[in-house]
């Protein structure tokens, strides 16, 4: 499935905010759980678009959105959370594809990237390992120095 990325960090981008909304309305129970003080993908995707240092870095095929990631810069990093992948397009690899776009963006960019361990489930863990993350050694995150 060929993924390509895109950056979504524009309030008035009608057609990807209504996509988002729908990654994270698809988004498991335990994703939703983990969203910061929202209680709709809405207010979620509204509260992310209002930060000025993070954006959606998203996946997009056929004109589509169909994964999502948060992206928070920091001066030395790339604080990467909220992966989500739509439903109907889980288990093809969409989100290590996705994941793969954005370390090739923040290495462009002379970047690292880093992905907390407070918000990961099961999978995100094996994904993240697969990749070549590293947990650090107060295992609070993820590290990938691709610089």
């Amino acid at each position: 499935m060929p993924v390509l990325l895109t950056i979504v960090n524009d309030k008035t981008d009608q057609a990807h905010i209504e996509q988002l909304e729908k990654i994270y309305t698809d988004a498991q129970a335990e994703r939703l759980a983990q969203l910061p003080n929202v209680n709709s993908a809405k207010s979620f995707v509204d509260t992310i678009l209002q930060s000025p240092e993070q954006s959606f870095y998203c996946g997009l095929f056929n004109d589509r959105l169909i994964a999502a990631a948060v992206i928070t810069q920091q001066s030395n990093a790339w604080q990467i959370s909220h992966l989500c992948v739509r439903s109907v397009t889980r288990r093809r690899g969409v989100g290590s594809r996705l994941l793969t776009l954005v370390i090739e963006a923040a290495k462009a960019n002379n970047m690292t990237t880093q992905v907390a361990t407070s918000a990961l489930m099961t999978q995100d863990h094996i994904i993240l390992q697969r990749m070549g993350y590293t947990l650090s050694e107060a295992g609070d995150h993820y590290l990938l120095d691709i610089r």
